[in-house]
């Protein structure tokens, strides 16, 4: 079973959410001071918990921070404080993004944020592999031969990590740039390959329902997604909240996240065709 993370920023933190399982982004809680002052001076700002949260993940925020900043605008050391200070279950390592809005189709990006990326892995096992949470590395890539090469890299320091964490720990590696892919079939093609490399549980970073819709399952590697869209202001959801008196927050967490998981839940239901490997790719 695929276990959904919503996305939570730092302003929908508050009375209204009261979800038991998140996932915090770092550049939502650095963004005021980055904003301010260009980068953060001190401390990222440290999230508040509701008293109902028992599940909790980190993402590093590497896609506003490498997107939008232009790279991180806190440190390695200031990003591990602001997971010291609150202790996620699970939290991503730094990484790079590699969609085509930051690489802009250039020969040799797409390398060089996978080496900052593995780099930025080794940096963090190395000094911070005895954290409290569970560290989770992440594999980048653009096409489906960059995301192979990069698991081959990565496959070395993740088996020395899994061996660490142990079959029963919340241990994963993530699968990067598929938020904003427009092909079903890619997505697929993707995890697959890196699932037939590396051989171990996958978090798909921000997924589109749409691949948990497809009547071709994912690999059961797969354990766990998250997205940002369940908040439903996107479309008409913003005119659906205005009529009904909520305040946004209020809308959000009573309405369209239950209305988001309700759909998440049918499309996992949904008939899988199990069809055999070479029928499925030749669907490709």
């Amino acid at each position: 079973m695929i276990t959904f993370y919503p996305t939570i920023s730092r302003g929908e933190l508050g009375k209204y959410c009261t979800v038991p399982r998140m996932l915090l982004v770092a550049s939502s809680f650095a963004a005021e001071e980055v904003r301010k002052y260009g980068r953060v001076r001190g401390a990222v700002a440290v999230p508040v918990l509701p008293p109902c949260a028992v599940d909790v993940a980190a993402d590093c925020g590497g896609f506003v921070a490498t997107f939008r900043w232009g790279d991180y605008r806190y440190t390695a050391e200031q990003y591990v404080a602001w997971l010291s200070a609150w202790k996620p279950s699970w939290a991503a390592m730094m990484d790079y993004c590699c969609e085509d809005e930051i690489t802009t189709g250039q020969p040799g990006i797409v390398r060089e944020r996978q080496d900052k990326t593995t780099a930025m892995a080794h940096l963090f096992w190395e000094r911070w592999h005895d954290a409290p949470w569970v560290w989770v590395p992440t594999i980048q890539g653009w096409t489906v031969a960059d995301y192979e090469r990069h698991a081959v890299e990565m496959r070395p320091l993740i088996d020395i990590m899994r061996a660490h964490y142990g079959p029963d720990s919340a241990f994963r590696v993530g699968v990067g740039t598929l938020c904003h892919r427009a092909s079903v079939e890619m997505i697929r093609a993707v995890v697959r390959s890196v699932h037939d490399i590396l051989d171990n549980p996958l978090h798909l970073w921000g997924v589109k329902l749409s691949i948990l819709k497809s009547p071709i399952p994912l690999p059961q590697s797969v354990i766990s997604v998250d997205s940002a869209a369940w908040n439903g202001l996107w479309g008409n959801g913003r005119n659906l909240w205005k009529e009904t008196g909520m305040t946004q927050r209020q809308w959000r967490f009573e309405t369209a996240l239950p209305r988001y998981e309700g759909k998440l839940r049918r499309a996992l239901a949904l008939p899988k065709q199990y069809t055999p490997l070479w029928e499925s790719e030749a669907a490709l």
